[in-house]
């Protein structure tokens, strides 16, 4: 705290320009001050209330009055009460002769309390006070506390502007944009759906300061804008770097492998995080996982995400889905097994398509009567009748065929 008051007690002393003239304090007046200030590095602030109380009562210039006031306002400030302080910087701003440097710190003063209280209209009047203070020297922190008092009032339009001419002054200058003005400036973009201008903002942020959130919402802008290939690219980036850690981007990374053709991607990342514990092994994760190695043409993968899936939600619908990845695998015992799993269980909502698939695995493995009875049952339920009553029939024709070529070789 020394160095920040020391600091602001430089600043309002120095002129601005050679044009200004120096107005000098007694040497009273600035030991007290110095006091004062010794006070507030141990936060002694009754103590430090109490030497400018004393210093308030003799005769002083509207500069050293000035300088008194502004340290009430920082006692205040530390203090929290934020109110009280403005209240000060405001009477030190109505004294009479005070060099434009002082009045500039003032003013920046003022305007940042008004933005911590929340009173952004008072803050922008400080603002562009102090922007006019500035003619000579314009410093680019002042447009920020510009657009920052916009921004709290949803002005971004407005806000836009002098944040935009604050880069430009630092870039002039040969200095690193700031990063926080950088992001203040995407949200003000987000907020007026300027998504391209965003877009094009946030790849220089990430250039300057390559941290995973920004890279995450550049991937996400892209991703809006219809540009999924540079979203998996950034994304993907962060995944081999080691720099993905959250579920959610993951299971992002994992759809977008998906949706750029390449499912065993999606599937390998998939398993490997829901068996580390990064990734929530919940019904709609290990459904992702199945899904992704049944796209890669690997069925059999793809059963044992699902089998856990059922197992811990007891889904008749998941073993239905079992079931008929046993059949593509011409695994008839297995299928008629799942499909029994999910009769079983008493939220299955088509049981019809159960007992089809249990007929079906047992046509196939030629138990051609068991498979008949199925069919029956799967003919009493309007989602399977249809096709219950077919299979009827190629069972009928094949068990009436087996007959004939019994009856030949007797």
């Amino acid at each position: 705290m020394r160095t920040l008051v020391l600091l602001l007690i430089v600043l309002l002393a120095a002129p601005l320009s050679a044009k200004e003239a120096v107005v000098g304090m007694n040497k009273r007046t600035y030991d007290t001050l110095n006091e004062v200030q010794i006070f507030m590095e141990a936060e002694q602030w009754d103590e430090a209330l109490a030497a400018l109380e004393v210093m308030g009562k003799r005769k002083l210039s509207g500069y050293e009055t000035a300088h008194m006031l502004n340290m009430y306002g920082f006692i205040y400030y530390s203090m929290g009460n934020n109110e009280k302080a403005l209240e000060h910087f405001d009477l030190a701003l109505q004294q009479e002769g005070l060099p434009n440097s002082q009045i500039r710190g003032l003013l920046n003063s003022s305007a940042q309390v008004s933005l911590s209280i929340g009173d952004y209209p008072a803050a922008e009047g400080y603002a562009k006070r102090l922007l006019e203070a500035e003619i000579e020297a314009p410093q680019p922190l002042s447009q920020v506390l510009l657009a920052q008092a916009y921004v709290g009032q949803e002005r971004w339009a407005d806000a836009e502007g002098p944040l935009k001419t604050a880069l430009a002054m630092l870039e002039a200058s040969g200095a690193t944009p700031r990063e926080n003005w950088m992001v203040m400036l995407s949200s003000i973009y987000h907020a007026q759906e300027k998504y391209e201008e965003m877009r094009d903002l946030l790849y220089e942020v990430v250039k300057l300061y390559p941290r995973e959130r920004y890279i995450l919402n550049l991937a996400a802008l892209n991703g809006q804008l219809g540009e999924p290939q540079k979203q998996l690219a950034l994304i993907e980036s962060l995944e081999e770097d080691g720099r993905v850690v959250k579920s959610f981007h993951f299971v992002t990374l994992a759809n977008l492998f998906l949706s750029q053709g390449v499912p065993v991607k999606a599937a390998r990342l998939l398993e490997r995080e829901i068996e580390n514990g990064r990734v929530p092994d919940t019904r709609q994760n290990l459904e992702l996982t199945s899904q992704a190695w049944y796209l890669a043409g690997e069925e059999a993968r793809a059963i044992p995400p699902l089998m856990v899936a059922a197992q811990k939600e007891q889904s008749g619908k998941l073993y239905l889905r079992i079931a008929r990845l046993h059949m593509d695998l011409y695994q008839w015992d297995q299928a008629e097994s799942a499909a029994r799993q999910a009769l079983a269980m008493e939220n299955l909502e088509e049981p019809g398509d159960a007992w089809l698939l249990i007929g079906m695995a047992l046509a196939r493995a030629n138990e051609l009567e068991a498979a008949r009875t199925a069919f029956v049952q799967a003919s009493g339920y309007d989602s399977s009748v249809k096709w219950a009553k077919q299979w009827m029939r190629f069972v009928e024709t094949e068990q009436a065929r087996i007959a004939s070529l019994t009856e030949e070789d007797a």
